[in-house]
C-alpha cells in the first residue's frame, strides 16, 4: 500500500494520492434536550454522527488528479486507507461539494477537495 490509498467500494477503482493537503472533520451532536416544567432540564443521550468535513489530497499529475475526480462522483463508497495518518483512516461517502483545481505556482501539481460523511 502507497502512503495514501482510497478505494471504491464496488470495484471502480482506487486512486493514491501523493499527499493529504488538507483535513478538516467534525462531528455533530445527536443528544436532545428537554424543557421540564421545573425549570431544570432532562436530556437524552445518544451518540454524535459519524465524522463529516473536507478531505484534500494532492497529485503531481493532472491525468491522475481527473481519474480521482471522476472516481469520486461515482455514487459508491469509499475506503480511505493511510500508513502515514491511520487515524483519518474511514468509509465514507460524497457530501457536499466535490472540486479540482490546480497549483497557482507548480502547475504540475492539482489538488482534489472532496466533502465527505463518514458512513461507518
Amino acid at each position: 500500500m502507497s502512503s495514501h490509498e482510497i478505494i471504491a467500494t464496488n470495484g471502480a477503482g482506487s486512486t493514491s494520492p501523493l499527499a493529504v493537503a488538507g483535513y478538516a472533520t467534525d462531528r455533530a451532536s445527536r443528544s436532545v434536550i428537554h424543557d421540564l416544567l421545573d425549570g431544570s432540564i432532562g436530556v437524552s443521550y445518544i451518540a454524535p454522527r459519524p465524522r463529516s468535513g473536507t478531505l484534500t489530497t494532492v497529485y503531481d499529475d493532472r491525468a491522475s488528479a481527473w481519474a480521482a475526480y471522476r472516481m469520486y462522483g461515482l455514487s459508491d463508497t469509499f475506503t480511505y486507507l493511510s500508513a502515514d495518518l491511520p487515524e483519518i483512516g474511514m468509509t465514507f461517502v460524497l457530501d457536499g461539494r466535490l472540486s479540482i483545481e490546480q497549483d497557482e505556482e507548480k502547475t504540475d501539481i492539482w489538488y482534489v477537495h472532496i466533502d465527505f460523511q463518514e458512513t461507518s
